[in-house]
């Protein structure tokens, strides 16, 4: 395992928080301020974020330089259009809305290569440090150096859930609050809260069960943290970058002009 996931996994172990940023916008120099503000790893956001493949690998490399875990949401499992992302060398692969075992198996072996069962194609590039490392010891080891990282962020995801923790070859689940909370489509949105908490609580449960880890969402307080940590949830995002620029500038103009 590399250095940085190795300083995670042991922060999660002696229960201590992991947090880091959501990023969207394209300029890497954000990745690198995130890593530089003490967040342990950099969400670099290729599903909803505004950058192409040349600024997500700037981002992978700024995070990575400012010590931080460089984590890409990918849109979807192809592995075809995966495998350019994993030769950049991230520290793990986020995959949003794995709503099913189908989804979750596509997703393992589109980053593992085919001696472990997956489909990812040889051209590791930056992941050997441009061929600096010894490529055939880096093959025998690729699947354990990138984290593969389920969102469980629906509700035909909670109703799979069981077996989807159950597919080998991930390390991770993640709740995704924002989207659980919108496929309940039935549910008042006061009752939403307390729902969302009980499925962390049953997905960081089946997590630990699996010998896997549990990340979700939270707001930039400590309380906030420790409240999901409750929850058993071991890693969370704080923040997303655009919100902070325009959250602080929005209040800052409303403190000059009120």
């Amino acid at each position: 395992m590399n250095p940085r996931l190795q300083k995670i996994t042991e922060k999660m172990k002696n229960g201590e928080p992991v947090v880091g940023v959501f990023v969207l916008l394209a300029d890497s120099s954000v990745s690198e301020i995130v890593g530089y503000s003490g967040c342990d790893f950099v969400w670099i956001d290729s599903e909803h974020g505004m950058m192409d493949r040349r600024e997500i690998y700037h981002h992978v490399l700024a995070a990575q330089a400012a010590g931080a875990c460089a984590f890409v949401r990918v849109p979807g499992v192809e592995y075809y259009q995966i495998k350019n992302t994993l030769d950049m060398g991230p520290d793990g692969i986020i995959f949003p809305f794995v709503n099913t075992t189908d989804i979750a198996r596509q997703a393992v072996e589109a980053c593992t290569y085919p001696a472990d069962g997956g489909k990812r194609g040889i051209g590791p590039l930056r992941a050997i440090h441009y061929g600096v490392d010894n490529e055939p010891d880096y093959l025998k080891v690729a699947k354990d150096e990138v984290w593969k990282i389920f969102q469980i962020e629906s509700m035909t995801a909670v109703e799979n859930l069981e077996e989807i923790a159950k597919v080998p070859g991930y390390q991770s689940l993640f709740i995704g609050p924002a989207d659980l909370g919108m496929s309940m489509v039935n549910v008042k949105p006061e009752d939403k809260p307390a729902l969302i908490a009980d499925v962390q609580r049953r997905v960081a449960k089946l997590a630990a069960e699996n010998g896997k880890f549990c990340g979700s969402c939270a707001g930039p307080t400590k309380e906030s943290c420790h409240e999901l940590m409750d929850r058993g949830v071991q890693w969370m995002t704080i923040a997303q970058d655009v919100r902070i620029i325009s959250g602080m500038l929005t209040e800052a103009v409303r403190n000059i002009h009120g």
